[in-house]
């Protein structure tokens, strides 16, 4: 489809990304951010949903809902390196079984900090 539809060049447009197979939303906000510095929503994988519910970002489960959640209240010129730091943050510190609150900068700001 790649090479059929856009010869061989990965498109630089959310969607004309998502019509290609195997590639989601998330993925292509992910090439377009990583590899294009284009913004055009905010990567939403497991450790930027929970660590966006347990701040109070969100109250959505849905990835989808949680992105829109989030684009409303993020600025478009830090969406890219925003699910950057979650997803670090949710690897270092916020720990999905063991979140480390005591160590963490947030926890004076997070109604879920222990």
């Amino acid at each position: 489809a790649l090479i059929e539809r856009h010869n061989g060049e990965i498109p630089r447009k959310l969607d004309d990304l998502v019509k290609l197979p195997g590639v989601g939303r998330k993925t292509a906000s992910v090439i377009l951010g990583n590899a294009y510095g284009i913004a055009e929503g905010v990567v939403v994988d497991t450790h930027v949903m929970r660590i966006s519910r347990l701040l109070g970002f969100t109250k959505h489960e849905d990835a989808v809902k949680v992105e829109n959640d989030l684009m409303d209240i993020i600025e478009r010129k830090e969406w890219i390196d925003f699910s950057h730091m979650l997803i670090l943050h949710g690897r270092a510190i916020c720990v999905a079984r063991r979140p480390d609150c005591p160590r963490c900068f947030l926890n004076k700001l997070c109604p879920s900090a222990k």
